[in-house]
């Protein structure tokens, strides 16, 4: 599934795709160690996440610049909200570093719930919040991988 506004499709941004989905299909994902690991310059990375999930109006919205957010479910389930409107307002600076800035909830977002070995795809610049719990909290186990172009 690739949800996206048609308006802010750049086909570029997604050439990484293929490459993401072989590395979770070759991958024990059981067993990459928590935080960043797997780089490859800036084309890609794996940030490996353990969390409990909580109503996800405990998160805020953020965006990406440089790289997009393929986020899959090794262990558990939650729900994303994602906004594929990219006019959002900015609530904080962006950090250069981490690629990351934090937005104002937008008046229209998608729902998304995902789980065990489901994933979603969120474009640069698609305001999204992540970890909220669905029925109630279960601990995660997910692997984010940041694709650059």
């Amino acid at each position: 599934m690739l949800f996206v506004n048609l308006d802010s499709f750049d086909a570029q941004d997604y050439d990484r795709v293929k490459e993401a989905v072989n590395f979770l299909q070759r991958t024990d994902l059981t067993a990459t160690p928590l935080g960043r690991s797997h780089q490859d310059g800036d084309r890609f990375y794996v940030q490996t996440l353990e969390y409990e999930t909580e109503p996800i109006e405990h998160f805020d919205f953020e965006i990406h610049q440089k790289r997009l957010d393929l986020h899959y479910i090794v262990e558990g389930e939650e729900r994303i909200d994602v906004a594929p409107d990219t006019n959002y307002v900015a609530v904080t600076d962006y950090n250069d570093d981490r690629d990351i800035q934090y937005v104002k909830q937008p008046q229209a977002f998608n729902q998304i719930v995902l789980h065990k070995g489901d994933f979603i795809l969120i474009g640069m610049h698609e305001p999204h919040r992540t970890n909220g719990l669905i029925t109630k909290p279960v601990n995660v186990r997910k692997i984010v991988l940041k694709l650059g172009r």
